[in-house]
């Protein structure tokens, strides 16, 4: 009798990683501490004009999303994010030899690279939202981390060989994304929008609760290490990564919730610069913090696409939009604050975002994995040429019996899978746990619903048999 065992370290897809490759160009071209361009001397042409213009861009892809999606069937996307990207990167670094005209390589630089940055990362959510949270959760973080590294690698070299590696992470990106894609089944690829849906409102205010607070803390922005390759945000890729592989059927996402409200905490306290090395722990807490709940909220948004059916290109490109114009909107807030420890300014607005920061993450705490998280179909829109519409009331019917009967979250993971008539040893490859552990869930399942067969499961669901 042979028995289905899991190696304790998770092997992640090398294409998979290309989410967090990309960082490494914003970081490199836009948010470069060790780098000075010319081109960026400019309001318009600097970091706060790449993201104001980027999430501009996000809403008008997001608007459109009826009419430019799926993005993965097509080439102009592609061709436009690398085309935008690389532009960028070469202008950029151009100035630098040729700073009499600055004004214009910048100018032309912001538009081609937020047009470049905005296109990619509604890419690599689309293909996101087509994979199990659990998969997004470990490839998400994974990316985060081997982003990191390639950063550090790029610490110290020659400017020549800089721009050459920087020109080539956006082609290196694509090239993950278009091998990621042939791991993705042909049941789970991209369709056109389907439906029309009310907007899941809890994830988008926690993004931009906490997006605004990590733009409070200024010593994020300067630091030797980048917003991409801080020890802060490494050590949360690695530890979740870590959680995954370790826990699998039993990770929650609860604890890192709380995680990441006391680090934000303890990043803004007004104090806290005035002890040995308390810069460096606001910024690796704030790093920590911020990329713990960007790497909640992609699995929260991906579950949403992948079990509900939502349009990526419509959620994911209001809630960048948000999060970029969140972000800069507390990076302006902290300038207009007296500087100083003792301001009386800074101790207020450290309570006011403190005690905003705990309510982002009662929102966090206050819904269920399996939740739709608000996402209501309000209409089918088009041809309905997969069955979406049923598959989402599928799920919702799931989400309400999780509910009803007391399912654990994983019980309802592999409930709305067996539902979606997936294998034992589909489920297994899909949550990477063991086939005796999808048997063990499966016999849970039925125990609490006062079932017995796969045929009960489908009748009570309202489904039809095979």
């Amino acid at each position: 009798m042979s028995k289905s065992k899991k190696k304790l370290f998770i092997e992640m897809p090398l294409c998979m990683s290309g989410m967090g490759i990309f960082r490494v160009w914003t970081e490199e071209i836009y948010s470069n501490n060790q780098v000075f361009f010319p081109a960026q001397q400019f309001w318009w042409t600097g970091f706060a004009a790449f993201n104001l213009i980027s999430a501009c861009l996000l809403f008008v892809y997001a608007f459109n999303a009826k009419h430019v999606t799926p993005f993965f069937s097509k080439k102009w996307p592609s061709i436009l994010s690398g085309f935008g990207l690389i532009a960028s990167a070469l202008v950029n670094f151009a100035s630098i030899q040729v700073s009499q005209y600055a004004m214009l390589l910048g100018t032309i630089g912001v538009i081609c690279g937020s047009i470049g940055i905005a296109t990619i990362i509604l890419q690599w959510s689309e293909l996101f939202g087509c994979l199990n949270p659990t998969k997004v959760l470990l490839y998400f973080s994974g990316g985060i981390v081997i982003g990191g590294l390639i950063l550090w690698l790029f610490k110290g070299l020659d400017i020549r060989w800089l721009v050459v590696c920087v020109c080539l992470i956006p082609l290196l990106s694509l090239d993950c994304l278009r091998h990621a894609y042939r791991l993705i089944s042909k049941d789970d690829l991209p369709t056109k929008q389907w439906g029309t849906f009310s907007l899941p409102w809890k994830p988008i205010v926690i993004v931009a609760l906490y997006s605004f607070t990590y733009g409070l803390c200024t010593y994020v922005f300067k630091g030797p290490l980048g917003i991409h390759s801080g020890f802060g945000a490494l050590f949360a890729g690695i530890l979740i990564y870590a959680l995954v592989c370790i826990q699998r059927s039993t990770f929650r996402f609860a604890p890192l919730y709380v995680l990441a409200c006391v680090c934000m905490i303890v990043s803004i306290l007004p104090f806290i610069d005035a002890f040995p090395g308390g810069i460096a722990i606001s910024r690796f807490c704030a790093l920590l913090s911020y990329t713990l709940c960007l790497i909640s909220i992609m699995t929260i948004l991906s579950h949403i696409t992948y079990h509900y059916g939502v349009n990526a290109i419509w959620l994911f490109g209001i809630e960048r939009a948000i999060r970029l114009i969140s972000v800069q909107l507390g990076i302006f807030s902290s300038s207009m604050i007296t500087s100083g420890s003792l301001s009386i300014e800074r101790n207020i607005t450290a309570i006011i975002v403190a005690a905003i920061v705990v309510w982002a993450t009662h929102l966090f705490l206050s819904e269920p994995s399996s939740s739709p998280w608000g996402a209501i179909l309000k209409g089918v829109v088009g041809k309905d040429t997969q069955g979406a519409a049923s598959k989402h009331r599928l799920a919702i019917r799931c989400h309400e019996i999780s509910v009803e009967y007391n399912l654990t979250s994983r019980e309802n993971e592999v409930l709305m899978l067996l539902c979606e008539r997936k294998t034992p040893k589909e489920i297994e490859n899909e949550l990477f746990i063991a086939n005796s552990t999808v048997k063990t869930h499966t016999k849970h399942i039925y125990h609490k619903l006062g079932i017995h067969s796969k045929t009960e499961l489908f009748e009570m669901l309202g489904v039809k048999g095979d």
